[in-house]
Order: C-alpha cells, then structure tokens, then sequence
C-alpha cells in the first residue's frame, strides 16, 4: 500500500517556513514515507524536503477542510495529513501500521459533555449522536476504502452546512474538527474498524496543551519532551510535535533554523566531510593514544 505525507502551506510566508521544517525533520530521522505539500508560494525549496507540490485548488475559506483532499488528488492508499507546524522525532511506520485498516483515525478522547465548538450537548442533540471524539486536527490519518471515503464525503456534507451547524468560530476558515468528528460519531467504529479514536496516550502527536515546566525541544538532540496537562497529566515524547499555540515562541523557530542550517551543510560539505578542528582534535588524540602506550 502506498503511504504519504500530506501537509497545507497556504497564505503566509511563515507557513512555508514551518512547513519546511517538517519535510525537514522528516528527512533528518531518515523517515522514507512519500511527502507532499499544498501551497500557493512556489518560490521555496520544496524539492528538497517533499517529493511533490500541488497548488490549492479548494476556496480559500475550505483549506482545512484540504487535509481530507489526498485520495482525490493522489494515488495513495494510506494517507497521514500532518500541520504544518510540526516536528518529527520518529519515523510515522508506527502511526501508519497502528492505523492500517481502520479507516478515518484521529487521537483524542470521546466526550459527552463540556466545551468544545460550543456546548457538547448541545452539538449531541441537533447532531443526533451519543458522543463526539475531542481531537486536534494536527494530525488526521485515512485510506483508500469505500467506507473511509464514505465518511469523507459526509465531512463534507456536513462542512457545506457550517452556518447552521451550531459550531461556533470566528476564523475565516472553517474548521474541519467539528465536522470530522461528527461523522465519526455518526458511523461509529464497527468490526472494519470504519472509524477510530486513537487513544491519547498513544501520544502518535502532542501539542504541549497545558504546559508544566519546561518544554525541551532540540532536533540535534532529537529530543522532544515535556510534562503537560491535557486530559491527565502526564510526561510525554511524541512522535510528532504540533508547535500549534508554541509557534510564536522562539524554542521552536530556533529549530527551524537548525533544520535550514543542517540543510545548507549538507548542500556545501561532501560525504564524511571533517572540519579542521575535528581534524586536529583527531590528531592530537591519536598522538595521545601513542604516547600513553608507550608508558
């Protein structure tokens, strides 16, 4: 079965910079899994990081909605959309094996009650449903089946009623949360596995919500790890970091730079390529080696 990478680089500049960081940090980990972007800014050095470009053919309001685009316009059979604005500490054979034939997957936990788009019981009664699966939308894994598609086009369906579906928002897009997981509610997980909740201590992504203490983050260390508190507190290393409302702290471009700066080394420096100072280090070890040897 054919695997992807899916990801939306749209409007701002910066997206295209975050987005580069994850083909980025895909590369580095040496995760082989085909990547492709959605983007309207060309003039960046995809190709380096993604095996292909597509431009936006969707309204620009219906971009969330995007991430459900892939089977439409691609040949693949596995489809795992990430945000942009994440980073990977491990290869996604985990995510895509634990996934495989359950159709349209996302982590959360399933919910009754509480706040989320607006009132949850509210949502329940004019939705009809028992239940709603809460989840971020960083990551949404599907495939190429007639009943995972199925529920695709009902995400559709439901997201060309917005105005009166009774989620509130105040973004110019609409969001693809609400209406994924209604559908999900609606089919339900049966023995085909049609639609599944991954459980969130699976931690396949984590967006650091509810921070405690400090977030430490490093690719050249490929460490990601932190406490937080989400539905449990709990110490989390995910495979896929979603920078999400840590965008806008310098810990995570940081990492982008090391990403951009690993990626022009590469570019400039021949395989096992020292420097000079590796080299006298190298040297002087060496003769230090002799030396006590000889005593």
């Amino acid at each position: 079965m054919k695997r992807i990478v899916y990801t939306i680089a749209i409007g701002k500049p910066k997206f295209a910079e975050c987005a580069l960081g994850l083909g980025r940090s895909l590369r580095l980990i040496g995760d082989e899994t085909e990547r492709i972007v959605i983007t309207d800014q060309p003039d960046y050095p995809w190709l380096k990081s993604f095996d292909k470009v597509i431009k936006p053919v969707e309204p620009f309001e219906w971009t969330m909605l995007s991430k459900l685009s892939a089977l439409e316009r691609t040949d693949a059979d596995q489809v795992l959309f990430i945000d942009c604005d994440c980073l990977a500490f491990q290869r996604l054979d985990t995510i895509f094996d634990y996934c495989q034939g359950k159709g349209l997957c996302v982590q959360g936990k399933a919910i009754s009650s509480g706040d989320w788009y607006g009132n949850v019981e509210g949502h329940l009664k004019k939705h009809g449903v028992d239940w709603l699966p809460q989840f971020n939308g960083g990551m949404i894994y599907y495939e190429r089946t007639p009943q995972c598609q199925k529920m695709i086009q009902l995400c559709y369906e439901l997201a060309r009623g917005a105005k009166d579906s009774g989620f509130g928002y105040e973004s110019a897009l609409i969001p693809e949360e609400p209406y994924v997981a209604v559908a999900i509610a609606k089919e339900g997980v049966d023995q085909n596995g049609n639609a599944h909740l991954i459980p969130d201590t699976k931690d396949f992504t984590n967006s650091a919500t509810g921070l405690i203490g400090k977030l430490k983050l490093d690719v050249m260390a490929n460490q990601c790890e932190y406490v937080c508190r989400r539905f449990d507190v709990k110490f989390v290393r995910p495979i896929l970091f979603h920078a999400s409302r840590y965008n806008i702290y310098a810990t995570y471009w940081k990492q982008l730079d090391r990403l951009r700066a690993l990626e022009e080394y590469e570019s400039k420096h021949p395989f096992g390529y020292m420097s000079p100072i590796q080299k006298l280090e190298r040297s002087i070890n060496r003769r230090y080696l002799k030396w006590i040897r000889k005593k």
